[in-house]
């Protein structure tokens, strides 16, 4: 029998298109909220509600019958009592690596990290594509591997790999070459604990046969010995040819030292002579995006930053230009505050802060800055997004710009970051004088 954990996006793509014709197949998944626990179906297959951390809970749903193989959700850890005892029994593994291990491409691209390895992926694939080159973009980015044709013609097949698929990911063939952005501190309740996230996230390097790391991961040391290169600090000609496409930060010209290295050593040419290339990429949504002006006031949709060291480098960004009211707040994973509290004491940021997280980075900031006259006017509490915009727009002046940048996921009040960086959206065009913008990655 196979047992499919998670009635997800990649397991839908999997029985769609790659599950064995008549196979014996049982889904396993969590009820839903509001749910009633019960078996019912998933794509014509039985489907059973298990808790996942039961681990008895899970032996009875499977049985007597043999399981031969599992295929995992990427969103289900299989660090949990109930899957851990299931992936013991067979081979286990996501979708994303069903597939390689099928077709086992001599084309591959890998590309992960804490954040920036959508921004990279795509950077990546926009470069060989104007190089002329036949490029395939999936994974993590937003298409599942399974919906690929692995018989269309191709030069290159650039993957973004999450944590969540790396975990267990083999490869029949190294990766031709891997990049790995960053590392911080994110999925800590899905890894168990930061140092298996980070063992997880450095899987990659493992993976392929040429290896380049941004200078952060370098930094932190935990990578020593399992790169080939480093990218580069963003160059003069790199950051003017990002700006042409509404791209200001020195962490996104470091996504594109990164893509360039990636994809010049996929070409064979040197990396200079792809830079033209980065005026006519079209970035990606939610990434310190400018969706509206209002009165003098730029609105920047950066839902996408879900830790706080993210949000940092888009303080950095917009701070030289004037003004900056954050909204922060979100999902708190208890994620280290102390960088966001020293930011918050420059008296030119505001913030209006939405809870969980803000509760806490609240109580964080009156402990640090008690002596501040002027944190009460700057800094305030709101119940969620639409407070903290009315807030913002009531105190943010002309020259200036509101920022959302939540350092946070946004789990419990939205479906994901792009829901709330769309409701943001929405919100703005909502204000009284508000122009948007409709080509967000033009300004």
């Amino acid at each position: 029998m196979i047992v499919v954990l998670g009635a997800g996006r990649e397991a839908r793509a999997w029985l769609e298109g790659h599950a064995p014709q008549g196979a014996d197949i049982l889904v396993l998944d969590e009820a839903p909220t509001g749910a009633a626990a019960g078996a019912t179906s998933f794509l014509g297959h039985p489907l059973l509600y298990v808790d996942l951390d039961d681990a008895a809970g899970v032996r009875r749903a499977v049985g007597e019958r043999r399981v031969t193989q599992v295929v995992r959700s990427p969103g289900v850890s299989p660090y949990r009592n109930g899957t851990a005892w299931l992936t013991s029994l067979a081979p286990t593994s996501t979708p994303t690596g069903l597939w390689l291990a099928d077709f086992a491409p001599d084309d591959l691209i890998l590309v992960s990290g804490t954040k920036g390895k959508s921004t990279v992926t795509a950077m990546t694939a926009h470069l060989l594509r104007a190089a002329g080159r036949r490029t395939v973009l999936a994974g993590n980015i937003g298409v599942a591997l399974s919906t690929i044709d692995a018989a269309a013609p191709r030069d290159d097949l650039v993957l973004e790999v999450s944590s969540y698929q790396l975990a267990d990911l083999v490869l029949r063939r190294p990766a031709i070459a891997a990049g790995l952005t960053t590392l911080f501190v994110d999925h800590v309740p899905w890894h168990g604990s930061v140092a298996r996230y980070h063992a997880d996230k450095l899987r990659i390097l493992e993976l392929a046969a040429w290896r380049v790391v941004g200078p952060q991961v370098v930094e932190i040391g935990t990578a020593t010995g399992r790169y080939d290169a480093v990218a580069g600090h963003p160059t003069p000609q790199v950051m003017a040819a990002l700006a042409e496409v509404g791209m200001y930060g020195v962490h996104e010209g470091q996504a594109a030292m990164l893509a360039l290295a990636l994809a010049a050593r996929r070409t064979g040419t040197d990396a200079t002579a792809l830079v033209a290339s980065l005026a006519t990429y079209e970035p990606l949504p939610h990434r310190l995006r400018i969706i509206g002006n209002d009165r003098g006031r730029t609105f920047v949709d950066d839902s996408i930053s879900t830790v706080p060291e993210a949000t940092l480098a888009a303080i950095a960004t917009w701070s030289p230009r004037g003004p900056v009211t954050l909204l922060l707040g979100g999902d708190d994973r208890g994620q280290a505050l102390e960088g966001l509290v020293a930011k918050l004491a420059d008296p030119n940021l505001r913030a209006a802060l939405m809870p969980p997280m803000g509760a806490r980075l609240a109580e964080a900031l009156a402990r640090a800055n008690a002596q501040d006259p002027t944190l009460a006017g700057r800094i305030t509490q709101v119940s969620g997004l639409d407070e903290a915009l009315a807030w913002a727009d009531a105190h943010t002046p002309a020259g200036g710009a509101v920022l959302l940048s939540p350092a946070a996921p946004s789990f419990g009040a939205f479906r994901d970051f792009a829901h709330r960086g769309d409701t943001f959206a929405s919100l703005v065009a909502g204000l009284g004088h508000a122009h948007t913008i409709s080509d967000p990655g033009t300004t």
